[in-house]
């Protein structure tokens, strides 16, 4: 039997470039691609974070954690009655896909529940967990956690968080949690939130606490009777939180989802604070660099990096890239703009988050990935 040599060597060559294309395309969906679905999110969110304080930030740091993302995005934040929107109008987009009105926390605007990512994540056995600078019942984390047609409902809000499930829970807000006879409480009546909470997980009030539960895989520190400290005046970092629950989260083998707001990059903007506003940023951007680092080496983890809102109007006129100064700033509202902001994305599935999107197809996605579904429509 005779072999055709020059036939032979032109069929290993095909199957070799055919394999290879193969591998490619493997390596593609596995890195980034919309074929394949994440076990774990973490969904960092910039409060009142435009891409002039993205700048600004870069300005002061040099290199930030953000330029790590090759999939970037920008995304259009209007609520159901208005072009602005708030935070709570905002995270309710990102944690249900749906649009609602200022001030409502993840109901419609015919004030009926909308099911949220953590309800779905609970549904699959996965953990969840909030991270914020703020108070916990503020607009932001409770549209993850709870249901209320007005986010000033802090005592209300309280009591669904408690009876949430959550696995970690991070942030400030006690006030809301003691009972009204107990100083400092801004409830109206006797309920002791923290007993109901301290039933189901340890409950610290002072970070240097939190090193006596190391062992535990739920926790939750509210650190401060409304907001945290100012960034430059805590001696613990909001990398370091976010550090402290992937550790408490990521026990869990079916996954979870954890959200990350840096809460007072909106509240510097708002009270047109460019330095405390940087620092706020920078802190940030620490944690997603944490986020990051986690991802990377678990593999399965989609990274989502995002602004409820741009707050301020915040341009940024002088400065220099050697000093790393900011000099000379300015603002053209002390309330939230309209204007696009930025989405970041690394992981499983990142590919979907490029372009330009709405708030609601950000959470649509996050859900149907989540969910390991098809993508609805837009």
């Amino acid at each position: 039997m005779s072999i055709n040599m020059p036939a032979l060597s032109r069929f290993i060559r095909t199957t070799r470039l055919s394999f290879a294309i193969l591998v490619c395309v493997f390596l593609v969906f596995s890195c980034s691609g919309s074929g394949n679905h994440p076990e774990n999110i973490i969904l960092f969110i910039g409060d009142g974070m435009g891409v002039s304080h993205i700048t600004a930030g870069k300005v002061s740091a040099g290199t930030l954690n953000l330029e790590r993302f090759s999939v970037v995005g920008l995304v259009t934040t209007h609520a159901a009655d208005g072009l602005v929107t708030d935070s709570a109008a905002a995270a309710t987009a990102l944690a249900t896909g749906y649009k609602t009105n200022n001030r409502a926390v993840s109901v419609s605007p015919q004030n009926k529940p909308l099911k949220t990512i953590f309800e779905y994540a609970k549904e699959l056995g996965k953990s969840t967990g909030v991270v914020v600078t703020s108070s916990v019942t503020d607009a932001t984390p409770a549209a993850f956690m709870a249901h209320a047609d007005n986010r000033r409902k802090h005592a209300e809000i309280a009591e669904q968080i408690v009876n949430s499930n959550i696995n970690v829970l991070f942030g400030g807000g006690w006030t809301y949690f003691v009972p009204a006879s107990n100083e400092g409480s801004k409830r109206k009546d006797q309920k002791n939130l923290l007993a109901a909470l301290e039933s189901r997980m340890p409950v610290v009030l002072a970070h240097d606490k939190l090193s006596q539960h190391a062992d535990a895989k739920n926790l939750a520190a509210l650190l401060a009777p409304w907001g945290l400290p100012k960034a430059a005046d805590r001696d613990y970092s909001l990398a370091e939180l976010t550090q402290t629950a992937l550790g408490k989260l990521s026990q869990n083998r079916r996954g979870f989802v954890l959200v990350v707001e840096g809460s007072q990059i909106d509240w510097a903007a708002h009270d047109h604070e460019p330095q405390h506003m940087i620092s706020e940023l920078i802190d940030f951007d620490d944690a997603v660099g944490t986020g990051l680092d986690f991802a990377m080496q678990n593999g399965r983890t989609l990274v989502i990096v995002i602004s409820d809102h741009e707050t301020g109007g915040f341009a940024l006129h002088k400065g220099s890239m050697q000093t790393g100064q900011v000099t000379a700033t300015g603002f053209t509202t002390t309330g939230h703009t309209a204007t696009m902001v930025p989405i970041f994305a690394y992981g499983p599935a990142s590919a979907d988050f490029s372009g330009i999107l709405d708030n609601t197809r950000v959470g649509q996605i996050l859900i149907a990935r989540l969910l390991n579904r098809k993508i609805p429509p837009p």
